[in-house]
């Protein structure tokens, strides 16, 4: 067979070279490809290492970064220290404003609360007000009555002529029993008014005489209250004195405040009025006498009493013009019946 290829050879050089060389490109052309493929195409296997070597560099990388933002972020650096600061700055005018907030609702609480109080108690005065305006006055151990309902009937104070308010001073001599009455000391706010005697007098405080009687006021227009009797409306003897006629310091001579007295009978009223207070105590005459001054019986009239009485003494009988005294006394005595007010 070498004979023959070599006589093909020596015959057709070119046919051999062609037949020899074409399966040898053939083959070097397949081992070229081959290896083209093969380093195209991996195997599953390699795939998934591939993939896996890659998520760990990603991971990797994905640590590294957060490493370094980490870095930055704590990195005190004059951008991020300015950016800090101005959150700080924030947070804080935040806060303050939240607190100043607080404070504000708090106080607005506070002065609701203290509204809602003042409201509560201003109720509170008001019912108690009104439960006492409600409730019956006391005064004196009486139901304080309506003043019509308690007068036996109406006072025209326009005709009770006799008496004064007392401002014209001491216009009497101080003797004969007239004591110093007229100073603003001895004023009080009470007035006395006895309708059947046409009497309406303020009251002016007297003590006593040199003697130890009870003295009679230096203005013959007011009424003397013993000021260590009883008060008015109290329990005791409260006694009260004025004159029936006079003779002043220049020898004028008139008419007292008791020129009447003589009128009044058991059952009439004799009224005692607190200006200041509003009060009106009323009492009921229970007994009218001329009594002898010099009878040591007449002294029961001066005693004091377990009662609330009222007694009211004044001069009646013979006048002794070298005396300027009169034989007899009138003495009216009332005991408290009631006690009024126009409010009532």
């Amino acid at each position: 067979m070498l004979d023959r290829l070599r006589a093909l050879w020596a015959e057709r050089p070119a046919v051999v070279a062609a037949a020899v060389i074409a399966p040898v490109a053939f083959f070097l052309t397949l081992l070229i490809l081959f290896l083209v493929v093969g380093n195209g195409q991996q195997s599953p296997q390699q795939d998934v290492v591939a993939e896996q070597q890659a998520s760990e560099q990603q991971a990797d990388e994905a640590q590294t970064s957060t490493t370094q933002e980490a870095t930055v972020v704590v990195d005190t650096s004059s951008d991020d220290a300015q950016q800090q600061e101005a959150v700080e700055a924030e947070q804080e005018t935040t806060s303050a404003a939240d607190e100043e907030e607080a404070v504000q609702q708090t106080s607005e609480s506070q002065d609701a609360e203290s509204e809602q109080t003042s409201s509560q108690q201003a109720d509170e005065s008001e019912d108690s007000q009104a439960e006492e305006e409600a409730s019956p006055q006391t005064v004196a151990g009486f139901t304080v009555e309506p003043l019509e309902q308690a007068l036996a009937e109406e006072i025209d104070e326009d005709a009770l002529r006799h008496g004064t308010d007392g401002m014209e001073g001491g216009i009497l001599p101080i003797d004969n029993g007239v004591v110093v009455s007229s100073n603003a000391e001895q004023r009080t706010t009470w007035e006395l008014l006895v309708p059947s005697a046409s009497l309406k007098s303020a009251i002016v405080r007297v003590g006593r005489t040199s003697t130890g009687a009870m003295g009679s006021p230096d203005n013959p227009y007011v009424i003397g209250w013993l000021d260590s009797s009883a008060e008015p409306g109290a329990v005791g003897n409260l006694l009260l004195a004025g004159h029936r006629d006079f003779e002043d310091k220049d020898g004028n001579v008139g008419t007292g405040v008791c020129w009447e007295l003589v009128n009044t009978v058991v059952g009439d009223q004799m009224i005692v009025r607190d200006n200041e207070n509003e009060i009106y105590y009323i009492y009921t005459v229970t007994e009218a006498a001329t009594v002898d001054p010099k009878d040591r019986s007449s002294r029961k009239y001066l005693r004091n009493s377990d009662e609330r009485i009222i007694t009211l003494i004044t001069c009646e009988g013979s006048f002794n013009a070298e005396t300027h005294q009169y034989s007899h006394r009138r003495v009216v005595v009332g005991v408290l019946a009631a006690v009024a007010s126009p409010d009532a």
